[in-house]
């Protein structure tokens, strides 16, 4: 049977699978350099503010009290920009809220459109959700359901966060597609039980060689045309 007629509800990953995260900091980072004469260093630091958020939420991970990912951008930011450019006091604090300002993969916005006529789509992020409102709101993403980690208190890919999707919808995790650009994600959530599509954004991490996902695909638009044709049988794909 097509995996299209198999599931009924599609969670999507955010930062990253719906949003180009990494792209649109770098963009921010490069303008706010340029007006200190240091646009050269926007790799650099994009990199270093990248690594420290993810140490951050590792931490968290371990047992160090929960923070919101604002909270966190904020603090991984100020560590990048500790021994590089100085920028003004505003412009920091503008750039620590590029969360909310992040840009929709262009492919994004049709893709959640069509897919929302026949399954229920759900954002499920590591996203605090006032920076999923405006986000949302100004790249004209709609969704039937918006889940933060922040409702938990945890970090995908901690279990408690699917569980979020899985108990407040009441959803069959058989009947359930992950649809994410981090292979990491993917793995987490196939451990409960639900089914996976990788999609391919550069720069978000690439499967290993044991990885197997339900779909792998290019991008969202062919998720959904492949979805919605509802003839792409369920098999092994990485």
């Amino acid at each position: 049977m097509a995996l299209a007629n198999t599931i009924d509800t599609l969670l999507f990953d955010v930062l990253g699978t719906v949003v180009d995260e990494a792209g649109s900091m770098r963009a921010e980072v490069a303008a706010a350099l340029a007006d200190v004469g240091a646009a050269g260093r926007a790799d650099e630091v994009t990199s270093a503010w990248s690594r420290r958020f993810a140490t951050l939420v590792s931490a968290i991970r371990e047992g160090a009290p929960w923070r919101s990912t604002d909270e966190l951008n904020a603090e991984a930011l100020a560590s990048a920009l500790r021994d590089g450019p100085r920028l003004p006091e505003a412009d920091v604090s503008r750039l620590a809220l590029v969360g909310h300002r992040l840009r929709p993969w262009p492919d994004a916005r049709a893709a959640l459109r069509k897919l929302s006529e026949r399954y229920t789509v759900v954002a499920l992020s590591n996203g605090n959700l006032s920076m999923l409102a405006d986000l949302f709101s100004a790249g004209g993403l709609t969704w039937h359901c918006v889940l933060s980690g922040e409702m938990v208190h945890a970090y995908k890919p901690d279990p408690a966060v699917y569980r979020l999707a899985l108990h407040r919808l009441e959803l069959d995790p058989s009947r359930t597609l992950m649809v994410a650009a981090h292979p990491w994600d993917l793995r987490a959530a196939a451990n409960l039980g639900l089914r996976t599509a990788y999609v391919q954004r550069a720069g978000e991490g690439d499967p290993e060689a044991s990885d197997v996902f339900d779909l792998v695909m290019p991008d969202l638009a062919a998720l959904a045309e492949e979805l919605l044709r509802g003839q792409f049988d369920a098999a092994p794909a990485w």
